[in-house]
């Protein structure tokens, strides 16, 4: 089976959470590169939770909208009590999805986005098979307005027209019109060029046409200033130097007359590195530790150390070497052991642990240190 979309927690006493994060796909085996995902799973799984009460948590920009009709219509049916969270965004088919609690909550500034369906071509069409695309599109409108219609407090007329201009709103907005029930707490929610970044969801917003609308509802990012680029190289450079190393051939092991020496600037290497003071700085603790694995010295990763330092608050910066940091684990080179006395299985968990090491440090390194 391919990977479910959406993530179940049953609890023992305290009911039960779905989470809907990222897109909503289809039940087409292509969009997962194995075997269907359909509603019929999402069924099985709702049925599991024998009538807990559930609360449905979202934060996704849309997806499949039949897949969400089909959602909408069990959480309907489900004989439990189905609340409805906005973690950050609910967007286009996602809605769909939301108006089916029975409660729906929203925080402050989260973002709830409807827009018209619509369907992507890949052929050669006549006018006769586009008017039946049209009216097919015009059906899937009308199943979406009645959708909305069952809670909302405005017009079926009114719908329509939000829907054409793709009307993004904010949660005094969304419960001044009854698409929600409560506002409760707050999201960071930013626009960085053509991403929005929300409550840790990343989405690619040039496919939507109304960029003004979603201006009104959201804040620009910081822009980088023009030291970031100095991060960003000198990031690139330190992973890359990482990888080297790793796959390098193992050195031969120096003469017996050059061993006192080799182990006396071995030993001055580590002492170097231990005497940088990196007590407040996650990151920077993390690029010690791998500097001693790798066999670099503080001079090699002092330029990359001052960058993080002087740039510690800045939240795009921080977000970028952390994307270089996962890509750097995706590539695999955490499976090369670069300790070439070390047993294989031993080096590649020790590289692995370090640049976990990496990851869970950028993932503090705006609060906690």
């Amino acid at each position: 089976m391919g990977k479910k979309f959406w993530e179940i927690n049953n609890y023992a006493s305290t009911g039960a959470e779905i989470k809907l994060y990222g897109p909503i796909k289809s039940g087409h085996s292509w969009f997962d590169g194995g075997d269907t995902v359909t509603a019929n799973d999402f069924a099985s799984d709702l049925e599991a939770l024998a009538g807990k009460d559930v609360t449905v948590r979202i934060n996704s920009p849309g997806g499949d909208v039949f897949a969400a009709h089909a959602i909408h219509n069990q959480l309907l049916a489900y004989k439990g009590n189905v609340t409805v969270v906005i973690d950050g965004l609910c967007a286009s088919a996602a809605t769909i999805v939301a108006v089916a609690g029975r409660k729906i909550i929203m925080p402050a500034n989260a973002l709830f986005m409807i827009h018209n369906p619509a369907i992507g071509l890949d052929d050669y069409y006549g006018a006769d098979d586009l008017s039946k695309v049209l009216n097919a599109l015009k059906g899937v409108k009308d199943s979406i307005i009645a959708a909305y219609r069952k809670r909302c407090n405005v017009s079926e007329a009114e719908i329509s027209a939000m829907m054409d201009a793709e009307t993004w709103m904010g949660a005094q907005e969304c419960l001044d019109k009854g698409f929600i029930d409560a506002i409760d707490g707050e999201v960071k929610a930013v626009r960085n060029g053509n991403s929005l970044i929300i409550n840790g969801l990343n989405v690619d917003v040039s496919k939507f046409k109304n960029f003004a609308g979603l201006k009104n509802t959201t804040k620009e990012a910081d822009r980088m200033p023009e030291n970031m680029n100095t991060l960003v190289d000198k990031a690139i450079r330190f992973f890359d130097s990482f990888n080297k190393n790793a796959a390098a051939p193992a050195q031969q092991a120096p003469a017996e007359d050059n061993t006192a020496a080799a182990v006396a600037a071995e030993r001055k290497r580590i002492n170097d590195l231990d005497a940088y003071d990196a007590k407040d700085n996650a990151i920077v603790a993390a690029m010690i530790t791998q500097a001693k694995q790798n066999g670099q010295t503080i001079d090699d990763i002092k330029p990359y150390i001052d960058t993080v330092e002087k740039n510690s608050d800045n939240a795009p910066a921080k977000n970028l070497v952390k994307d270089m940091i996962e890509d750097n684990k995706d590539s695999g080179v955490n499976g090369i052991g670069s300790n070439p006395k070390a047993d294989e299985e031993e080096a590649a968990a020790n590289d692995a642990k370090m640049m976990d090491s990496f990851v869970k440090a950028m993932d503090n390194y705006g609060g906690k240190k």
